[in-house]
């Protein structure tokens, strides 16, 4: 709740206009205003024009949000540059830029006919709506983040599940019931993964709602590509969508560490070690992060938790997986990969622990004799 509060906050504070003598107008002015003005507003020739003759036509809001997309889609150009022809080919300028660059990408060597694939989702999208959505667009620039930390909170939780405390030495009086063990350790795994899920969700619905209660909730139908981030984006989802699969993406990510955490803590059996060492692989992550490899990112990065929740390149990258013949976008194959490799983990701790079961029988029968 501090989190979500605090990045509303600072959010808010990027819709105040101020001038040298102090603050012309205030977020929920400008906020007010946007959304009056921006019902029925269509990124078009009509738009354009309408801006020329009025400037403030549709608000000041509105008009930063399009002015952006005008210099990201007519290199730098701004609206008074603008020919009408330029304003009628808004959308086969995007095709075309993003030909160019999928041609020019010489790291993903693009065959023909995927480019041919790119081109004819390009081509889908007819018509950009540019109706009030702040909201979504600020969730989407803040929920990686916040999708970091609650990684880190809940790994954290649940070290201590199976990370012993030579102090407390309870596992030798679980040891010593029938069925301790065993049951034990089931529920300590199912703990594990309940509690993660819960505490995820749970503080997500809270980030959500506290983040989008002074923006409103109004937007969730609207096109990313009315973002000029996403602007060339080949996925013509709506913001509410977007949000669905960064969250499911986040809880993946969050899976993955925590059957890393298990394994580890299972093998370790010392929490502090344990909890060393996931904290060096949580470096390394930020760090690789930070230094964008691509071959680094392609073969591991993409897979990780920290990289995963920087969802931005999932739109934008047009990355590919060539697998046995196919070519699989990076989300899809993030997502396969990442839930194959919490299997593993779990299934090393799940046998780890058989083996401990089995050598302990073993050693009891050996005294015994």
């Amino acid at each position: 709740m501090f989190v979500s509060v605090y990045h509303t906050k600072i959010n808010l504070d990027r819709y105040i206009v101020r001038n040298t003598q102090g603050i012309v107008s205030d977020w929920n002015e400008n906020l007010s205003e946007a959304k009056e003005k921006s019902r029925a507003l269509y990124l078009d020739k009509d738009c354009f024009i309408g801006m020329q003759n009025n400037e403030n036509r549709y608000g000041y809001l509105n008009n930063e949000n399009i002015s952006d997309i005008i210099s990201v889609n007519y290199e730098g150009k701004t609206l008074e540059e603008l020919s009408e022809a330029d304003m009628e080919s808004l959308l086969q300028i995007r095709s075309d830029k993003i030909n160019e660059n999928l041609m020019m990408d010489s790291k993903n060597n693009y065959t023909d006919t995927e480019i041919a694939r790119f081109m004819d989702k390009a081509g889908d999208l007819s018509v950009i709506s540019m109706g009030y959505s702040e909201g979504w667009k600020v969730l989407a620039e803040n929920m990686g983040g916040f999708g970091i930390l609650l990684n880190i909170v809940i790994t954290v939780l649940i070290l201590p599940l199976f990370g012993r405390d030579s102090g407390v030495q309870m596992e030798e009086l679980v040891r010593s019931a029938r069925f301790g063990q065993k049951r034990l350790n089931l529920s300590r795994i199912l703990s594990a993964y309940l509690a993660a899920t819960v505490l995820y969700f749970a503080s997500m619905m809270i980030y959500f709602n506290i983040l989008m209660m002074p923006f409103g909730f109004e937007g969730g139908n609207q096109p990313i590509q009315s973002n000029a981030r996403v602007f060339f984006s080949l996925y013509h989802i709506t913001y509410l969508q977007q949000f669905m699969i960064n969250l499911l993406v986040g809880y993946l990510g969050l899976i993955f560490m925590v059957s890393a955490a298990l394994m580890v803590t299972i093998i370790l059996k010392n929490l502090l070690a344990s909890a060393s060492l996931i904290a060096i692989f949580y470096i390394m992550l930020i760090v690789i992060d930070q230094l964008y490899v691509y071959e680094i990112n392609h073969w591991f990065a993409n897979f990780m938790p920290v990289h995963m929740t920087e969802f931005w390149h999932f739109y934008t990258g047009n990355e590919l997986y060539r697998i046995w013949g196919r070519s699989i976008p990076c989300l899809n194959w993030s997502i396969i990969v990442s839930l194959i490799l919490s299997a593993i983990f779990l299934a090393i701790g799940i046998l780890v622990l058989l083996r401990d079961k089995i050598c302990r029988i073993y050693l009891k029968k050996g005294s015994d004799v």
